[in-house]
């Protein structure tokens, strides 16, 4: 018969468990006063001008919501104040991690994917596994995968400063120092659309990753976020 046994790895050190939980509270504020802010102008467009009755590239009213009912939902002065608040948390807090983490070598290695990991048969084995909700091994279970290092080097290094900086060009006291933040854009309305964009794909990304996080068994990923230490079960054969 077979008798389980359980091995334990540390998987994340202290500042990326700290980091982390930093940036998910911060992505929840943001995300939600993102939306109270929209809700009272639920209108994007692309260029210099936009205001209610200009021609728009998406209308919340076109998906039943008129901007009377979304307006009466959002809450602009609330989601500003928090808005602004977390954004700051979240530009600290990433600029810290980074400044910490950016001298390890071992930071490299474990973000950045090999020529070997980038290989089309690694990938059909990696995607495939995904597929199947296979569990990996010991020695797997130390490093991400290469699925995992492509979607964090996008996250962090593309989605992550591009919110920022078509944040900062939505920003009157920004831009009145920094100008040429509007014209790298556009346009104020159109780095306020881009925005929007940016946070639907961290929405998603975001929603990935917790569907990953159950499947993979949330107790274990939780736990290995919170005291950096990771349950990998393997079997062990035994005479009965």
């Amino acid at each position: 018969m077979n008798k389980i046994s359980k091995n334990w790895i540390y998987r994340h050190s202290y500042n990326a468990r700290i980091c982390h939980w930093i940036t998910a509270v911060s992505f929840v504020y943001l995300l939600y006063s993102g939306i109270m802010i929209f809700l009272q102008f639920p209108e994007l467009y692309w260029g210099k001008v936009g205001f209610q009755g200009y021609p728009a590239i998406f209308r919340l009213s076109d998906w039943g919501l008129s901007w009377e009912e979304a307006d009466a939902l959002g809450d602009r002065r609330w989601g500003r104040n928090y808005h602004y608040l977390f954004a700051w948390v979240f530009v600290i807090n990433g600029i810290i991690y980074l400044g910490w983490n950016a001298w390890q070598k071992s930071f490299y290695r474990k973000i950045f994917p090999t020529r070997g990991e980038l290989s089309v048969s690694n990938f059909k084995a990696e995607f495939v596994r995904h597929l199947r909700f296979k569990a990996v091994d010991r020695k797997k279970a130390e490093h991400y995968n290469v699925l995992q290092k492509l979607s964090y080097l996008i996250v962090l290094f593309l989605l992550f400063p591009f919110m920022i900086i078509s944040g900062f060009a939505q920003m009157p006291a920004f831009t009145a120092i920094s100008p040429e933040l509007i014209d790298l854009f556009g346009g104020r309305q159109t780095a306020r659309t881009l925005h929007v964009v940016c946070t639907v794909l961290l929405t998603l990304f975001v929603i990935v990753h917790l569907v990953e996080v159950m499947v993979a068994g949330a107790v274990n990923q939780v736990r290995s976020m919170i005291i950096g230490k990771y349950e990998v079960p393997t079997e062990i054969s035994e005479e009965a």
